[in-house]
């Protein structure tokens, strides 16, 4: 699928996060994401997106500890070409909801590394339905600054530099990665 449009934003009713993304084909992806599924993700998105930032600003660079942070930071708050964090989420009529008009329930979700430098976020939830995302590191970054807004928003009390490592599946001995098929719910 290729990725349009990413709108991740609070909804207080519910107390979820609700993530809508629009596909280039008018397609109409959406989840809800609990604080559970959230507090859980959140640790290992984070750091994977933080290791991809830095290897396309720096793949050479072996910081030392004491630079490491300050490398990091750099790295998630780069500029981001062709990305516009005001416009509008784009919903009409000629838009299709593949998987339904309701948006799914995520009560699982999974990261792991695709083809190139591509991380895959997969949201499923019992009944079977499941959203696989695939972001290059550009929208990685981006969808971690939309979760961080959103989680401002919530006021969850999840720590916006929480970098403690849940399992991303794929490459068992890869930094945050943890064996495959290991969901994180």
């Amino acid at each position: 699928m290729g990725i349009h449009q990413i709108q991740l934003r609070y909804e207080a009713t519910a107390d979820r996060l609700l993530l809508q993304v629009r596909s280039t084909q008018a397609e109409i992806y959406a989840a809800w994401l609990t604080r559970r599924l959230v507090s859980r993700l959140l640790p290992p998105f984070r750091q994977a997106v933080t290791a991809s930032s830095l290897q396309t600003v720096a793949p050479h660079a072996l910081p030392v500890p004491e630079a490491r942070q300050m490398l990091e930071q750099a790295a998630l708050q780069r500029p981001l070409p062709g990305t516009q964090f005001n416009q509008l989420f784009q919903v009409d009529e000629q838009c299709r909801h593949p998987l339904g008009s309701e948006p799914l329930l995520a009560d699982a979700g999974e990261l792991r590394r695709g083809p190139g430098d591509e991380l895959h976020l997969v949201l499923q939830e019992t009944r079977g339905r499941q959203i696989d995302l695939g972001l290059t590191p550009e929208l990685a970054t981006a969808l971690l600054r939309l979760m961080d807004g959103a989680l401002a928003a919530a006021d969850w009390a999840l720590a916006a530099d929480a970098t403690s490592a849940a399992p991303v599946a794929d490459e068992p001995t890869s930094p945050g990665l943890a064996p495959a098929g290991r969901p994180l719910n």
